[in-house]
């Protein structure tokens, strides 16, 4: 048995493929972001001992502080970590996020159950 293929018929199907999959990453990925949700000094600390944190950066007066887990959840989402003061919080988002923009999503959060 033979299968005759033409090129570009070949290469339309695997660019579709290659799409369809890129697609179904990405939208694995939107799914495993949360948004932050407060947790405690404990689960706080023991987040960051539990392996070397990524992005870990603290506000020039010390009010403020975040990290990442090196470990990616799903693509390029992962567990971060923020506190603000005494309260501590969790989320999963891109690892491309800043310092700035973990703590405006916080305060985000914080804003709307006010």
């Amino acid at each position: 048995m033979h299968l005759h293929l033409t090129e570009s018929s070949a290469l339309l199907e695997m660019q579709a493929t290659a799409e369809t999959e890129r697609a179904y990453w990405l939208s694995r990925e939107k799914a495993a972001v949360k948004e932050p949700a407060e947790i405690d000094v404990h689960a706080f600390h023991d987040a960051l001992g539990l392996m070397y944190p990524m992005n870990w950066r603290c506000s020039e007066d010390g009010e403020c502080e975040t990290f990442m887990l090196a470990e990616m959840v799903c693509g390029n989402v992962t567990e971060i970590y923020a506190r603000i003061g005494i309260r501590y919080y969790r989320m999963r988002d891109y690892s491309n996020l800043d310092h700035a923009e973990i703590l405006a999503r916080v305060k985000e959060v914080e804003q709307r159950q006010k």
